[in-house]
């Protein structure tokens, strides 16, 4: 835990900020708040709804005005006018809820490109309470079919807003083709700005560049933009139109907004990673459909359909399924419990099972044995909930400094009934106490180690990730024992999470590293150590889980881009303590 006394003080990534904030703005209770020595402790409850299509995610309540503010305000800010706006997709109307924002829009074409989302759209109360009854005003006129619309309609836009499917279909992918782009061209004023969404330039830069590369093949000027929305990752977006555009610094939103930061510059920026890969775009064509293709080489096999099972098998409400095969529509309904520390987030309800699953499974699936546990930090009491399937374990030491924490887990209902009450199980000790002094005073080993401390963010948890640390934790570890740590993301922080591997490789354990991704948090990375080698191959779990694969071995493949950065991994040691430096580089990045 950190000693910071400033409670005003961020350790963690901004867009646990700009997202927190936008939860305080809607429906929310505040279930539990205080300030320990160590830290803000703000646990809250909010209202989840999410749409899927096809069993996809097509957008999530906690986090959709980022990714539909990101979508509307920059092209209104680059527009000289915006008099006449058409909007193609969006059957939900959450980007028509931006546009009518701008008090000069005279007229609205929306088109639909889902019929059966649109449908669901206009019979949920919930969906019109989010987008603020968008379709009730005059000013709108909704389409049903772009084909039509595109063979009929002979006034030009000054906004033309592109929210397309992603182009991972044949289908979809004529979406994105520069015919489709050039009828749009059409339908746009000398002054006016298209504005689509893109894949990710992260994930699938390739495809982010041919996006663009098709909009420039029609004549059209480019400017591309990327934001992080939490529960998508990177999402990329071009703004094209028929002359040069630029973006000022002096250029920001002018009307009201939860999410947009005050200069929007950096979200034109690319790392060089990304604009290396520009060079081999191609533009796509009916006659030569090559996005999807792209596209489905350069992103990794969806994790959606296993979210949407874990959370059908937790209390949930459909508010709406309906609409024929090819156009399925799911829209559903959870209460999100998240615990912020230092506005930092530390879990959500929602997917806290599967962070948790992986942290402990598969160390206790490999032990020995089982006898005696250990989990320092973890004072939410999950970590406990999961060791306590074990019916061999027989006694767990759970050592937190934060009483705030432990009181939480124990007293909040909320949370105690999330780890099914496992602070209150007769084999655990709780120890409300620094994991430094604790270890010190240990004199019996431990078959089992459970690290699962805050990330490094300061000088003080950088101390908790050090040869020296992890030494003395290994004093206490039997001979055949399994110690695990988390270690933060391997896709946005990599020289982090491998220089820890590379620290505790630094004590003589052997290391077997692993991740998973966690929809909150992204991919999240873990590193096994034990003093005698470690087999992963053929892991089998041995006890009931909901969100690990069968084969646990799966977990520690690794691409060959990441792991790349362990060549540039640093030793964090006590005189030569850097973690906490580079911790803070990769979050600005």
């Amino acid at each position: 835990m950190s000693n910071s006394q400033n409670h005003d003080s961020f350790r963690g990534d901004v867009y646990d900020l700009i997202e927190l904030e936008q939860l305080l703005n809607g429906p929310h209770q505040i279930v539990f708040e205080g300030k320990s020595p160590y830290q803000d402790v703000l646990l809250i409850e909010t209202q989840n709804i999410r749409l899927y299509q096809n069993d996809q995610l097509v957008w999530n309540s906690l986090d959709e005005r980022i990714f539909h503010e990101a979508l509307v305000h920059p092209a209104f800010e680059l527009a000289e006018q915006h008099e006449r706006v058409l909007i193609i997709g969006d059957e939900c109307g959450l980007a028509l809820r931006e546009v009518l924002k701008y008090s000069n829009v005279c007229h609205v074409s929306q088109v639909s490109l889902s019929p059966a989302t649109l449908l669901a759209a206009q019979k949920t109360p919930e969906i019109s309470e989010m987008n603020e009854g968008a379709f009730l005003d005059q000013r709108v006129q909704i389409s049903k079919s772009i084909n039509d619309f595109l063979k009929t309609e002979q006034q030009q836009f000054d906004v033309i807003i592109a929210n397309l499917p992603d182009p991972e279909t044949k289908e979809n992918c004529k979406l994105y083709t520069k015919e489709f782009f050039r009828k749009l061209s059409n339908l746009l004023t000398c002054c006016g700005i298209l504005v689509t969404q893109s894949a990710s330039p992260k994930d699938s830069p390739l495809a982010f560049w041919s996006i663009e590369k098709t909009l420039r093949s029609t004549a059209l000027h480019t400017l591309n933009y990327h934001v992080h929305v939490p529960w998508f990752g990177d999402c990329g977006f071009h703004l094209a139109g028929k002359k040069v555009l630029q973006w000022g610094q002096d250029k920001k939103p002018c009307v009201y907004n939860r999410s947009l930061p005050e200069n929007l510059k950096t979200w034109f920026t690319f790392s060089q990673r990304v604009i290396s890969v520009k060079k081999q775009a191609v533009v796509n064509s009916i006659k030569s459909l090559n996005l999807y293709k792209l596209y489905l080489e350069s992103t990794q096999e969806p994790e959606d359909k296993k979210e949407l099972h874990h959370l059908l098998s937790n209390p949930h409400k459909v508010l709406y399924e309906g609409g024929p095969a090819g156009d399925r529509v799911l829209v559903l309904e959870t209460k999100d419990v998240r615990l912020y520390l230092d506005k930092q987030l530390q879990f959500s309800s929602l997917d806290e099972q599967i962070y948790h699953e992986a942290l402990v499974h598969p160390a206790l699936s490999m032990a020995k044995k089982r006898d005696r546990v250990l989990i320092a930090g973890g004072g939410d009491g999950f970590a406990v909930r999961e060791v306590l399937k074990y019916h061999d374990v027989k006694h767990i030491d759970l050592v937190d400094l934060d009483p705030l924490m432990i009181h939480m887990a124990r007293n909040i209902q909320k949370v105690s009934s999330l780890n099914d009450r496992a602070l209150h199980d007769n084999r655990v000790s709780v120890h409300q106490k620094d994991i430094q002094v604790f270890q010190k005073e240990q004199n019996e080993p431990y078959d089992v180690i459970i690290v699962d401390l805050p990330d490094p963010g300061d000088e003080v948890l950088s101390r908790l990730y050090t040869v020296e640390f992890f030494k003395k934790l290994t004093n206490i570890l039997t001979e055949d024992g399994i110690l695990v740590c988390q270690s933060h993301s391997p896709e946005y922080a990599p020289f982090v999470y491998w220089s820890i591997g590379l620290t505790l490789k630094g004590t003589g354990l052997n290391i077997r590293s692993y991740h998973i991704p966690v929809p909150s948090f992204g991919d999240w990375g873990f590193h096994l150590a034990s003093k005698k080698p470690l087999q992963v191959r053929n892991m089998k779990n041995i006890v009931p889980y909901s969100t690990l694969p069968e084969d646990l071995s799966s977990l520690f493949v690794f691409s060959s881009n990441s792991r790349s950065v362990l060549e540039n991994s640093h030793t964090n040691t006590l005189s030569d303590l850097k973690l906490h430096e580079i911790y803070k580089m990769e979050l600005r990045k």
